[in-house]
């Protein structure tokens, strides 16, 4: 009884062993910098997506301040493509695991990622809008 168990045992560790990985990998996306108010194109799995940034409310803690917490942005884009346009809020914290939104256009679902949003505020400066510049790479989901 013993061998047989063992017998199993090692033909289950011999079997997972030798299971071949499917998985391929995926490319690395680029992201691309969307001014304020300038439309935008980017490739998403083969789709051009036109892409404008339009409003930034920003309230993160400035760089030369102490502040309990650090804040976050709210962005507006408008996403679209050859027939359809959609609205797209994220909430940008610059903590990448949360700074993201889905979206579906024309029956297609999207994931858009916010990866930098520059200028970064310092208190003895308010930045103008237009100055305003998001990092963003969008892919199929």
């Amino acid at each position: 009884m013993k061998r047989t168990i063992l017998f199993a045992l090692i033909w289950v560790a011999a079997m997972a062993c030798d299971q071949k990985q499917d998985a391929t990998p995926q490319p690395e996306l680029k992201a691309t910098s969307v001014p304020y108010r300038q439309q935008t194109t980017i490739a998403a799995s083969g789709a051009d997506l036109k892409v404008d940034l339009r409003e930034v409310n920003d309230s993160r803690c400035p760089k030369d301040v102490v502040c309990i917490q650090m804040g976050s942005a709210k962005i507006k884009f408008n996403v679209s493509d050859s027939k359809n346009t959609t609205e797209v809020e994220v909430e940008f914290k610059g903590d990448s695991k949360a700074d993201f939104q889905t979206f579906t256009l024309s029956g297609q679902n999207y994931l858009l990622k916010v990866s930098e949003l520059q200028p970064y505020p310092i208190s003895t400066q308010t930045p103008k809008i237009e100055d305003y510049k998001v990092n963003v790479t969008i892919e199929k989901k």
